[in-house]
C-alpha cells in the first residue's frame, strides 16, 4: 500500500530518530547477513516477498501496483517477471506454500484497500503453481493465469496487507490497523470460486494503530511453527495455537535500526533466515535486507 506523503513523512522522520546497526532485541538475536541489498528500479513500490520451494536462492516479490510477479536473486538481480491475468487491482502481500501433490503454490492477496470501500466479491485470493523462471529479454512478458478466490468481510471493508498460508487449506489474513483494530481472519476450507466471508478468529489491538505500528506484511516458517507479522518498524513473532496467533515471548524484534525508507515484505526462510523488503520513498531506492534471527542462547 501507497501511504500518503503525510505517512511516508512520518515514518522517516521515526526511522532517522535510530541509528544503523546490529538488531538486538531482548529474547531474539537477529543479525542482517550483509549491507542493504539495493533492489532493481522495477521494484520501486515491491510490497509482498516470498522464499521460492521450488528454486533455491530465489525470492518472488512484486509491486502493490500493476500484475508483474517477479523473481530475484539473493543480490537483488532481476530473474524473471511474470504478468499474472486476471489483472490484479491492489496485490498487497505473497505466500508460498506446498500444494496438491509435491508441489509448491504461491498465493497472492489482492486485498489492498486504503479507502475501505471495495465491494465484496472485488477483494480476492490468487493461487498459481510456482513457475519456472521464464525468459526476460523479450519485451512483452510471459503471462500466466491464475485460481480467482473471492473475499468478504464480515465486519465491512478493511485494507488488508499481511497473508500466511500454512498449507493450502490454513490461509489466514490480517488487516493493517488503519481504522479498525488489526484483525486476523481465517478462510474456512476448502478454497472455492464462490464469495465466501471470512472466519475473524481475533484482534491483536485494542484500536487502530499509529502509522508506523501498521500492519505491512505476514509470513510463516517452512516448518509452520513460527509466524511474523511485521509494521514500518517492528516485526512480531507468534506461535499458532486453536487459529489464533499467540505471541512468542520476547519476540517483538524492532526493525528501525535497518533504516528501511517504507518496510513492506516479509518472509521466512530454513534456517532462521528472514527476508525484508521495503519500497522506494524519500530519495531511497526499492530495498532488501536479509537476517538471520535465534533465540538467545539457542
Amino acid at each position: 500500500m501507497q501511504p500518503s506523503l503525510k505517512d511516508i513523512s512520518v515514518v522517516l522522520v521515526l526511522l532517522a530518530t535510530v541509528a544503523c546497526g546490529p538488531i538486538t532485541p531482548t529474547g531474539y538475536s537477529c543479525q542482517p547477513t550483509t549491507t542493504t541489498i539495493t533492489l532493481p528500479e522495477e521494484l520501486y513500490e515491491t510490497s509482498g516477498v516470498a522464499i521460492s520451494l521450488k528454486h533455491p536462492g530465489v525470492f518472488w516479490t512484486h509491486n502493490d501496483g500493476g500484475s508483474v510477479l517477479t523473481a530475484i536473486d539473493s543480490e537483488g538481480q532481476l530473474l524473471s517477471q511474470i504478468m499474472i491475468q486476471p489483472p490484479l487491482r491492489d496485490w498487497e502481500d505473497i505466500a508460498i506454500s506446498e500444494c496438491f501433490q509435491n508441489s509448491s503454490c504461491l498465493y497472492l492477496a489482492d486485498t489492498g484497500d486504503n479507502r475501505e470501500r471495495r465491494r465484496a466479491g472485488s477483494i480476492s485470493i490468487r493461487r498459481l503453481e510456482e513457475p519456472g523462471l521464464l525468459d526476460t529479454s523479450d519485451q512483452s512478458l510471459a503471462e500466466l493465469s491464475t485460481d480467482v478466490f473471492p473475499l468478504r468481510l464480515p465486519d465491512g471493508p478493511r485494507d488488508i496487507e499481511a497473508l500466511f498460508v500454512l498449507s493450502e487449506e490454513e490461509i489466514y489474513l490480517a488487516t493493517k490497523g488503519r481504522n479498525d483494530p488489526v484483525s486476523v481472519y481465517r478462510y474456512p476450507p476448502p478454497l472455492r470460486s464462490d464469495t465466501v466471508t471470512l472466519e475473524l478468529v481475533q484482534e491483536l489491538s485494542p484500536g487502530a494503530r499509529v502509522i508506523p505500528r501498521q500492519l505491512t506484511g505476514g509470513s510463516v516458517s517452512p516448518e509452520g511453527d513460527l509466524i511474523a507479522l511485521r509494521t514500518y518498524e517492528s516485526m512480531q513473532l507468534f506461535e499458532l495455537v486453536e487459529n489464533k496467533l499467540v505471541p512468542l515471548q520476547n519476540g517483538d524484534i524492532d526493525l528501525r535500526p535497518l533504516l528501511e525508507a517504507q518496510g513492506e515484505g516479509i518472509a521466512i526462510g530454513q534456517d532462521g533466515l528472514f527476508v525484508l523488503t521495503s519500497e522506494a520513498a524519500g530519495g531511497s531506492p526499492p530495498q532488501m535486507n536479509l537476517l538471520y534471527c535465534y533465540p538467545e542462547g539457542s
